[in-house]
């Protein structure tokens, strides 16, 4: 169990972070225009070590360890053609993750 933390944790930080983060901003948005359920588990599998690492069990911080929970759901939306649900679910996702690539680049990836 170890090696998966110590796995997710190096997805999280550096210069692997914001290639993590940045293909799953972009897939959650190319999921969303080309109303592609299996784009959007592939950004929830992308978004997984950021939110992972970042959150916590306990607190406020639950919400954003669940993140790609919401990712996932909307992969469900659009499978059943629920075009609102499907474009409202992933926006604190992909909101946390820009907020995320800019405050990596701003400590010059050094997470």
């Amino acid at each position: 169990m170890e090696l998966v933390v110590n796995t997710l944790v190096y997805l999280s930080r550096g210069i692997p972070g914001l290639v993590v983060a940045g293909l799953a901003i972009i897939f959650a948005f190319l999921a969303l225009i080309r109303k592609e359920e299996s784009l959007m588990v592939f950004a929830a599998i992308f978004a997984f070590p950021v939110t992972y690492v970042a959150g916590a069990w306990v607190g406020i911080l639950v919400v954003v360890r669940l993140m790609s929970l919401f990712l996932l759901l909307s992969a469900f939306a659009i499978g059943k053609n629920e075009t609102l649900f499907a474009w409202i679910l992933p926006i604190p996702t992909i909101a946390y993750l820009v907020y995320f690539v800019f405050s990596l680049v701003a400590v010059n990836f050094g997470g």
